[in-house]
């Protein structure tokens, strides 16, 4: 019983976030008749009421409503509960303004379907923004007020009182219709309640990620699952499925969708699983893969074979070399050790801050992260020249952070992949996840590739020395590993270049400390 009602409300929700868009582009449409009335455009005769509003208010004055009415429109594809209340208040003046005409009748009939769709604006603005957007109005106000005092006498540079108040009020609503301002990460306390999540036996391969600074987090109502995420640009991006139980996944995507939606911002994810690619649609979201994980099946994985000779030579030439290797827990680095290894990061990143967000952790080396693994390469002289971080979750360890010396010997990550599996077999793990291999499929293609795969694949490998995808991709391959299919989830096709933009922003962006980068 309560699935289905749970289901019904779900489907609510979802005709309701697809059904706002007429309410916007009417709205739009009203304002974009103003402006052109404004600017003297000739009308059809069904919009020439407009211009006998313009005759009469100025056509000054029309044009700053004209703005404020496309800034509603916006609210109103946000689905803000302030938009709602000042589009109806605003039909009903317009039918009193505009009198018997067919325009009349679009806005009583637009203003009765307002009504009916009322649950289709939850957005409700923070008071700390309603007070923000009243300190921007008033704050419009009185600089247009000096700047009337500063021209005084000179009645061709003077703005008068009813344009300053529409540039006012649309200041206002600006400020007032924008998304809630990001929420700080999870605290102490709620970062523990996650780490417990996490470590569920069915955690996922990117579940440890979930526990990076940045984050905060939205849990199911039964406490048992945990969602987290970013928001940049107004756009709330999930790192990754749930972490938790499975039975509460649903669940905690629910209150992050009602989260999304309150504050207004739009929902996106990032590194989503084909398998829980549902979970997403069923509230309207589209879906799309963009890569696979690379995983290493550790109980099958061996040296031997044609396939692995790349693997085996490179491992050979660091045995011949001198170089041997450790693997310890981070928490049990000495401060000797974490002071060499920071100095092999450092010189590796040669001057560059870490980025990441979807598939990296944070603070390196720092001991916040004591049950991560650590590989260490040492030259014949027992000189760190590499190290390799990985996360545990559940029966798998999962690849944080690769490092070595740029002059050190060559085939030092093959090296600590190799020893890091060894050590895996006799621990009874039973994967482990490597790097992210985007566009596996587009690399794989070969001579298959036709028309737009081709252009993609073109650019894709002239950008190769910046972005690295297909260098990167080229390495995991030598491993023969198998592939989990990761994806993309986000609201609608005309969403991609803000979603784009939140989400490239985050990879791009510094961690608080040099850790080092999945993908």
């Amino acid at each position: 019983m309560l699935d289905r009602l749970s289901g019904t409300l779900v489907r609510g929700q979802v005709g309701a976030r697809q059904q706002v868009w007429p309410f916007g582009l009417v709205t739009a449409g009203f304002g974009i008749v103003a402006l052109l009335s404004a600017v003297r455009v000739a009308l059809p005769s069904w919009a020439r009421p407009a211009a006998h509003v313009v005759d009469h208010f100025g056509r000054l004055h029309v044009a700053l409503f004209a703005i404020a009415l496309l800034v509603l429109a916006c609210g109103l594809l946000r689905r803000r509960k302030v938009a709602y209340w000042l589009a109806l208040v605003l039909a009903a003046c317009g039918v009193l303004a505009v009198g018997r005409s067919v325009l009349a009748i679009l806005l009583v009939v637009g203003g009765v379907t307002l009504v009916v769709r009322r649950s289709a604006f939850p957005a409700v603005p923070a008071p700390a923004r309603i007070r923000g957007a009243a300190i921007a109005g008033l704050t419009t106000l009185a600089v247009g007020g000096l700047y009337d005092a500063a021209v005084h006498g000179h009645h061709e540079l003077q703005v008068d009182g009813g344009s300053l108040l529409a540039l006012g009020v649309s200041v206002a609503l600006i400020v007032l219709l924008a998304p809630a301002p990001a929420p700080k990460p999870g605290d102490e306390a709620t970062r523990e309640r996650v780490k417990n999540l996490v470590e569920h036996p069915s955690a996922d391969t990117l579940a440890p990620f979930m526990l990076r600074r940045d984050k905060a987090y939205v849990f199911s109502r039964d406490g048992q699952a945990v969602l987290g995420y970013r928001v940049l640009f107004g756009v709330a991006v999930a790192g990754g499925d749930p972490v938790g139980s499975p039975g509460s996944f649903a669940d905690a995507v629910d209150e992050f969708v009602r989260t999304c939606d309150r504050a207004g911002w739009r929902i996106a994810v990032l590194g989503m699983r084909d398998e829980l690619a549902p979970l997403w649609q069923r509230h309207g979201l589209r879906t799309l893969g963009i890569g696979d994980e690379v995983v290493l099946d550790v109980t099958a994985f061996s040296l031997s074979g044609r396939e692995m000779r790349n693997v085996r030579q490179a491992v050979r030439r660091t045995h011949n070399a001198g170089v041997t290797t450790s693997v310890v827990r981070e928490g049990d680095l000495s401060e000797s050790v974490r002071a060499e290894l920071t100095a092999v990061s450092t010189g590796w990143l040669n001057g560059s801050r870490e980025r990441g967000f979807s598939m990296i952790l944070d603070e390196l080396l720092t001991g916040s992260h004591p049950d991560c693994v650590v590989v260490i390469a040492r030259d014949a002289e027992g000189r760190a020249v590499g190290f390799q971080r990985y996360a545990p979750c559940g029966p798998a360890l999962s690849l944080d952070s690769m490092r070595r010396d740029r002059g050190g010997p060559n085939g030092l990550n093959e090296r600590m992949i190799v020893d890091l599996v060894a050590y895996a077999q006799a621990g009874g793990v039973r994967a482990v996840s490597l790097n992210f291999a985007a566009f596996r499929t587009l690399i794989d293609a070969g001579d298959e590739r036709t028309g737009a795969a081709r252009l993609g694949y073109r650019v894709m490998h002239l950008l190769d020395p910046l972005i690295q995808v297909e260098s990167l991709y080229r390495f995991n391959a030598k491993f023969r590993p198998g592939y989990l299919a990761r994806g993309i989830a986000f609201p609608s096709l005309a969403a991609i270049p803000i979603v784009a933009a939140a989400m490239i922003g985050m990879e791009f962006s510094h961690i608080r400390s040099p850790a080092g980068p999945r993908s």
